[in-house]
């Protein structure tokens, strides 16, 4: 069971949680991708197998997205998913830092029916006016800590 309030609209998606399996890690993402309805921006930190990516398999399944399709996307950047909204996971691991200036990532931020995914979001540098930033931290082998909260540019 997941512990805190489970997020019944993207607002109310802020909060602390802990999941205590890969299958709860993903229902909180599907239950908070389910509430999506337009342009939104996940910013995805944590260690390497902390469960971003199946954080976002859950946000996925929420949009009306196969989560089996969602793999990380550490080789190709950019995965491009159609569901009910265009899905965008980025992933950054591979960058360094500053070099997603040349991803283009200002027409993929400004699309209106479209959720964005970046996991590991530390890496950019690209400034956001209002982003969802979500942080993962592995409290044991199956057990993690997540964080969600809003951010607002200043």
């Amino acid at each position: 069971m997941i512990e805190g309030t489970p997020p019944k609209t993207t607002a109310a998606a802020t909060g602390e949680f802990i999941t205590r399996s890969d299958v709860e890690t993903f229902e909180l993402g599907k239950r908070i991708g389910a509430t999506l309805s337009g342009r939104t921006v996940f910013l995805l930190t944590g260690d390497l197998g902390a469960g971003k990516t199946v954080f976002a398999k859950g946000v996925a399944a929420g949009i009306d997205i196969d989560p089996d399709d969602v793999a990380s996307p550490s080789f190709t950047l950019i995965n491009i998913h159609e569901g009910r909204l265009r899905l965008y996971h980025i992933d950054l691991y591979r960058l360094d830092a500053g070099a997603d200036q040349a991803l283009g990532l200002d027409e993929i931020l400004d699309e209106d029916r479209a959720v964005t995914i970046i996991e590991w979001a530390e890496r950019l540098t690209a400034r956001l006016d209002e982003a969802i930033h979500v942080e993962i931290r592995a409290i044991s082998d199956a057990e993690r800590e997540i964080v969600i909260r809003k951010v607002h540019a200043n």
